[in-house]
């Protein structure tokens, strides 16, 4: 097999991966790339660097995979109460590398961790096979991957 098919081939079986798991696990992956890139974006202001990619990539997961998702009808409180703590984040990001402070950044990451364990609860504990596919050969997921 070519590179070029190797390739194609591996990224069909992630997406077949991806679009296997649970809603629960979608949002469990969501917020585990979302620490990723804060925690990428992090270290490169803690080294005088700004780390933008990462910040804009943890911006648009929490945009388009969090805050767009949520069902504001069936949802009702829950779901203005996340809204609401989803819009802080993402003004914080930004906030966060207007003044180059790690400390915001925590304080992001430190508002969204029991939100994370809760939702790791409600997801299964296990793994599936769908989700061993996606994060097949990745030992600290890369914060360039979404």
């Amino acid at each position: 097999m070519n590179a070029r098919a190797a390739k194609i081939y591996a990224n069909s079986d992630a997406e077949t991966g991806v679009n296997a798991l649970s809603s629960g696990q979608l949002i469990v992956l969501i917020y585990e790339r979302i620490f990723d890139n804060l925690k990428v974006g992090k270290h490169a202001l803690e080294n005088g660097q700004h780390g933008v990619e990462a910040f804009t990539k943890a911006h648009d997961l929490i945009q388009q995979g969090l805050l767009a998702c949520l069902d504001y009808k069936s949802g009702e409180d829950v779901a203005q109460n996340l809204g609401a703590i989803y819009e802080w984040a993402l003004r914080e990001i930004i906030n966060a590398r207007v003044t180059h402070s790690p400390e915001k950044v925590q304080e992001i990451l430190d508002v969204l961790t029991p939100l994370y364990e809760a939702w790791m609860s409600l997801a299964p504990k296990e793994p599936t096979s769908a989700l061993a596919v996606v994060s097949k050969g990745e030992p600290a997921r890369p914060a360039a991957a979404y």
